[in-house]
């Protein structure tokens, strides 16, 4: 069976399976498999987008869950300046200027006070309803 195969055959089999393992590497295949296949989809999706970094994915649905807050008109405001995610949980963006809620990610505080001594006025309109790290629920004091 071996002389049926020629030289040039191995070496363009070779060079595939080269090229297969670089592609598996890159995209780290075995490790997403893996993932897909244990984690559920809330930590996959924390993972990738965090609970209070970046896109703050796991703060959005704790607080949504937690709080009741679907379908509520609430105003989202991402300090890092990375994109917001009221569209994946339904919430509605508010059309007016003070809203019920609002939630505040990726904020760097030092601690709870410092955050109404900051570059958002509107925030001394608020209390806290619920903080995770730099992620904040706030509630209209009206």
């Amino acid at each position: 069976m071996i002389k049926f195969i020629k030289h040039k055959d191995i070496k363009y089999v070779g060079i595939i399976l080269i090229i297969l393992l670089i592609i598996f590497k890159f995209f780290n295949t075995p490790y997403n498999f893996y993932s897909i296949l244990i984690w559920n989809y809330e930590k996959r999706m924390q993972q990738n987008y965090g609970f209070c970094k970046n896109e703050s994915w796991g703060f959005y649905n704790y607080v949504i869950q937690k709080f009741d807050l679907k379908n509520k008109e609430i105003d989202v405001i991402n300090d890092e300046g990375h994109s917001t995610l009221e569209n994946l949980f339904g919430i509605k963006k508010s059309k007016n200027n003070n809203p019920d809620y609002l939630i505040l990610t990726n904020y760097q505080s030092e601690n709870s006070n410092t955050i109404f001594n900051s570059k958002y006025e509107f925030l001394k309109n608020y209390k806290i309803l619920y903080r995770k790290n730099n992620c904040y629920l706030l509630k209209s004091n009206d």
